[in-house]
C-alpha cells in the first residue's frame, strides 16, 4: 500500500478518537506516537476550524526537529467536534518526515469550542525570556547591551529563543564590566546625553575591554563629560559633541537606529585620535562626507568582528 493511499483511504484510524464531550488526556496522561501519515490524516480530516498556517514558521519548526525533536510538554487538543486547536504548524512540520518517524506527544481532547475567543492569550515567549529562565540574573541594560552588540556585527539571527542563551553565558562578563566602565559617565552628566543610545555606549565600551581600550575610552567620557559640565573643552570633546549634536535630533541621523550607526563610528574615530594625544588637544576630523570611510578602518574592524574567546 502506498503512502498516498493511507493518506487517503476512508478506513485509515488514528491511534485515539479526537472526538470526546469530557475534557481529558488520553491514554492516561502518557504520550502518544504520531507518525507522519496521522499528521497528514489529522491535518485533513479534523482541521476545520483552525486559523491559517505561515510557511515560515513550519519551516522553523521543520528545521528545529530535524536537529531534535524536542519533548517540551505542549499538547495536540482538539475540541468537543474533534478539530484541531493546537500544535498545527508542528503537525504540517512532521508530515514532511519520511512515514517511519515517530512523535511522542500528549494529547488532549474535549477542548471548549471558541475558548481562544474568550480567553486572553498566552504571552508569546521572547528571546529575553530564554535569558531570564535561564540567568535570572541578567538585568534589562544588559540584555540591550548584548542585542546592541549582536545587531552592530550583523548577527541579527543569532537574536532568537534558540541561541541567545549561549550568546548571553559567551558575553556576560563582558557586558557587565563595559557597563561599569560608563556608570561614572552617565551619573556625572546626570543621565543628559546619550541616555537613548545608552545601550550602544554600552556595547562599545563591552567591545573597548576585549580590544584593551578601556581606558582610552574613560579618557573620552570623562572629556565629554567635562564639556557637558562646562568644567573644561578639550577639541576633541568638542568636535565629538557638537557633530553628533548637529547630525541628529533633526539631522540625517535623528532615528534611533541611525543615531547610534553615527555613534558608534564616532567612538571608534575617538579611540584613534586619543591613542594620538590621550589630553584630547585633537579635534575628531570627520565630515559626513568621510564617515563611509570610517567602514575601512581597522579600529572598527576589530570592533566589528570581536567576540570573547570564553564564556563568561
Amino acid at each position: 500500500m502506498t503512502l498516498a493511499s493511507i493518506l487517503f483511504e476512508e478506513t485509515y484510524e488514528l491511534p485515539f478518537d479526537p472526538i470526546s464531550d469530557e475534557y481529558r488526556v488520553l491514554n492516561d496522561g502518557n504520550p502518544i506516537e504520531i507518525t507522519p501519515q496521522d499528521a497528514e490524516h489529522i491535518l485533513m480530516h479534523h482541521n476545520k476550524d483552525n486559523r491559517p498556517t505561515t510557511k515560515t514558521q513550519i519551516g522553523k519548526i521543520r528545521r528545529s526537529i530535524e536537529d531534535k525533536f524536542r519533548l517540551d510538554g505542549q499538547p495536540i487538543t482538539f475540541n468537543t467536534d474533534g478539530n484541531l486547536t493546537e500544535k498545527q504548524h508542528t503537525l504540517n512540520a512532521i508530515r514532511c518526515f519520511p512515514p517511519d518517524n515517530k512523535f511522542k506527544f500528549i494529547v488532549a481532547v474535549g477542548i471548549e469550542p471558541d475558548c481562544f475567543s474568550h480567553t486572553a492569550p498566552a504571552k508569546n515567549r521572547t528571546p529575553r525570556d530564554e535569558v531570564m529562565r535561564k540567568d535570572p540574573s541578567c538585568q534589562k541594560d544588559e540584555y540591550a547591551t548584548l542585542t546592541a552588540i549582536l545587531e552592530r556585527q550583523g548577527k541579527h539571527k543569532l537574536i532568537n529563543q534558540c541561541t541567545i542563551a549561549d550568546q548571553w553565558f559567551l558575553w556576560k562578563d563582558t557586558i557587565r564590566s563595559g557597563i561599569a566602565t560608563c556608570k561614572s559617565f552617565f551619573k556625572d552628566t546626570n543621565k543628559q546625553v546619550f541616555t537613548q543610545i545608552k545601550s550602544t555606549l554600552h556595547a562599545f565600551a563591552a567591545l573597548s575591554h576585549l580590544q584593551y581600550n578601556e581606558g582610552h575610552l574613560r579618557l573620552i567620557l570623562d572629556q565629554i563629560a567635562n564639556k557637558v559640565n562646562g568644567k573644561s573643552k578639550t577639541p576633541l570633546a568638542t568636535t565629538f559633541y557638537d557633530f553628533f549634536r548637529e547630525n541628529t535630533g533633526d539631522g540625517p541621523y535623528g532615528h534611533n537606529t541611525k543615531k547610534s550607526y553615527l555613534f558608534f563610528k564616532i567612538l571608534c574615530t575617538a579611540i584613534d585620535r586619543i591613542k594620538e594625544n590621550d589630553g584630547g588637544e585633537i579635534e575628531l576630523g570627520i565630515t559626513m562626507e568621510t564617515l563611509a570611510d570610517i567602514d575601512d578602518s581597522p579600529t572598527y574592524q576589530r570592533y566589528f568582528n570581536q567576540v570573547p574567546l570564553t564564556n563568561g
